[in-house]
């Protein structure tokens, strides 16, 4: 018997997708920051221990590696590359459940959190599952805004790999 899964939203783009370069993904859930980090030693355990502001960064960190990682598998070949000669395009978009006390008339999204903090944790995601390293995004553009009609919150991702190899 085969083990099933509910399929993602994007898997139907992601099998129909010709681009060997791009692999887009979205992940489902209340998007989360990275949160403020803090280190201080520990004089008992003789080492230095970091903490994170947002106790649900973790989690959502490790949704979002996984849903890259069902992307990647979707593909016919691996989008993952070693190779320091590449970079990476990152883009993110936010959604977000409408408060319901929120009036009618207000459209942007200008409350917390933070969109360089959400796009941190997107990045630390992504690491080490379909770019080796977040210091090998060249561009991020992102943005957030309220889910509308049947949209569910979460993520869209795409991410473009570039080669800095002169032709």
């Amino acid at each position: 018997m085969e083990d099933e899964y509910e399929r993602s939203p994007v898997e139907d783009i992601i099998a129909h997708d010709e681009d060997d370069s791009l692999i887009r993904f979205f992940v489902g859930g209340e998007p989360q920051p990275k949160g403020s980090t803090r280190a201080f030693y520990v004089k008992k355990l003789d080492r230095v221990v970091t903490t994170n502001s947002n106790r649900n960064t973790k989690q959502w960190q490790l949704r979002v590696a996984m849903e890259a990682q069902r992307a990647n598998e979707c593909r016919k070949v691996s989008f993952y590359s070693p190779d320091k000669c590449y970079g990476y395009e990152v883009e993110a978009s936010f959604l977000f459940q409408r408060p319901k006390s929120l009036p009618k008339k207000m459209c942007l999204d200008t409350k917390r959190p933070d969109l360089d903090k959400l796009i941190r944790a997107v990045l630390d995601g992504l690491a080490n599952v379909i770019i080796p390293d977040d210091s090998q995004v060249i561009s991020i553009s992102s943005r957030k805004r309220y889910a509308e009609g049947s949209e569910m919150p979460g993520a869209e991702i795409a991410v473009r790999r570039i080669s800095s190899k002169k032709k």
